[in-house]
């Protein structure tokens, strides 16, 4: 029997990988999750739009629902603003907005790493070789660190299995397997790609907790402000970034 929702196209988080999909309720809608770091060199939009198109022309219907996780987000309403007759709706999940929206920065967790990516490339080169080394020997130690700023429910979570192991296979592909698709994509994030956001035109909805320390809630509202189609903001009460993520019910 054929769902009458479109299957689900996962931007998954930077850092992340596809295994960030293990961690969605979809119930029965089948889900493609490409590598958004699997590029050479290039333009990541671009490198999301063939793959999109890809996933699409296998689609019934030719269209899909295009859900992004933290900088996921950012793909999901780029790639919404490129291809508006094939994106049948927009979920984004604890979304990190443009950081020229706001003073976003001292509330985030990542912030160091994003003000590397900003003005000091080549030391964020060097961060992300010495991440690569913990990702392939210590990866415990590795997320400990991501992590300490964390709250009581992502300490939870870090005792899933499940979650472990999304998290562990994340961070290889992030900072081993395809670090420079990664170092691409945080480059593309720290631009302003705030503009793309009035060209949405397909249904969005948001999902936030209001306890993240990765992506303040504040990234959110901005988000809805300027997306000029319909925009729906679901607020989590207690929610931090993954467990949002877990949260949402998408079948």
């Amino acid at each position: 029997m054929t769902s009458s929702q479109p299957p689900v196209f996962f931007c998954h988080g930077v850092p992340g990988g596809p295994d960030d999909a293990t961690l969605l309720q979809t119930g029965d809608l089948p889900v493609t999750a490409p590598n958004l770091f699997d590029f050479a060199e290039g333009d990541p939009l671009q490198h999301l739009v063939s793959q999109y198109d890809a996933a699409c022309a296998e689609a019934e219907g030719g269209q899909m629902h295009v859900v992004g996780f933290s900088i996921g987000a950012m793909a999901a309403l780029r790639l919404a603003a490129a291809r508006p007759d094939a994106v049948a709706r927009v979920t984004v999940i604890s979304p990190a907005a443009p950081l020229p929206l706001g003073d976003f920065l001292p509330e985030m967790a990542g912030a160091p790493v994003f003000k590397l990516a900003m003005k000091r490339p080549g030391v964020l080169r060097m961060l992300t070789a010495v991440q690569g080394g913990l990702a392939r020997f210590a990866p415990g130690m590795l997320i400990n660190q991501l992590f300490a700023k964390c709250g009581a429910q992502e300490q939870a979570l870090l005792l899933d299995t499940q979650f472990q192991t999304a998290l562990a296979t994340g961070m290889r592909n992030s900072f081993v397997d395809h670090r420079q698709g990664y170092l691409e994509c945080l480059s593309a994030y720290v631009a302003d790609w705030s503009d793309d956001l009035a060209r949405i035109q397909t249904p969005v909805e948001i999902w936030h907790g209001d306890a993240d320390t990765w992506a303040p809630l504040a990234m959110s509202e901005a988000i809805r402000k300027l997306v000029p189609a319909p925009c729906a903001l679901h607020v989590v009460p207690g929610g931090e970034h993954y467990s949002t993520l877990k949260a949402v019910r998408l079948g």
